[in-house]
């Protein structure tokens, strides 16, 4: 499609935070009840319309996340313009690793434009990690963070249109 604007995103975190949830709930609006996990990654496209006179295309690579795959992941990484940094609101341990999630993307990707995100709010009261933890490390990160839930769809479509405006405005200028 010519005039089209065509963004690589990456979607990262720990195995089952839900990256495949949030992916799947955006581009085709549904909830994936069973699980399967990623092997290697998987992709999704959507268009968006920003209000920029033209529509852009996100090409979503949700990568999978466990140990096993780190050496594919730097493949699955290159060209991308922005990510999702994703961790499970109920998993501590999965908020603790977003820094060694953070540096990774970094040093395959550069500064490309990020968001932190917190998922299963719809879990609220299974939480471990407080939104004040959340905005503490988004701000040693430099990043913006959101909250999601991927089984409601409650702000899946906002982060997504977050960072494709992101990403706009860091390679265009902005609107």
């Amino acid at each position: 499609m010519a005039g089209v604007y065509l963004f690589k995103v990456i979607v990262v975190g720990d195995a089952g935070v839900g990256k495949t949830s949030l992916t799947v709930r955006f581009a085709h609006g549904y909830f994936i009840e069973n699980y399967k996990m990623t092997i290697g990654v998987d992709l999704a496209t959507k268009h968006v319309d920003l209000g920029i006179g033209k529509p852009v295309k996100l090409q979503i690579w949700d990568t999978g996340g466990q140990e096993r795959f780190r050496k594919l992941r730097p493949l699955y990484y290159k060209g991308a313009a922005g990510g999702l940094l994703v961790y499970d609101v109920t998993n501590k341990d999965s908020f603790k690793n977003l820094k060694s999630w953070f540096n990774e993307i970094q040093k395959y990707c550069g500064k490309i434009p990020l968001l932190l995100v917190g998922n299963k709010i719809d879990l609220a009261n299974k939480s471990k990690v407080s939104v004040a933890e959340e905005k503490r490390l988004a701000e040693q990160l430099k990043i913006p963070c959101h909250r999601t839930s991927a089984k409601t769809g409650e702000n899946v479509n906002d982060v997504f249109f977050k960072l494709a405006k992101f990403i706009y405005e860091t390679s265009f200028g902005g609107y």
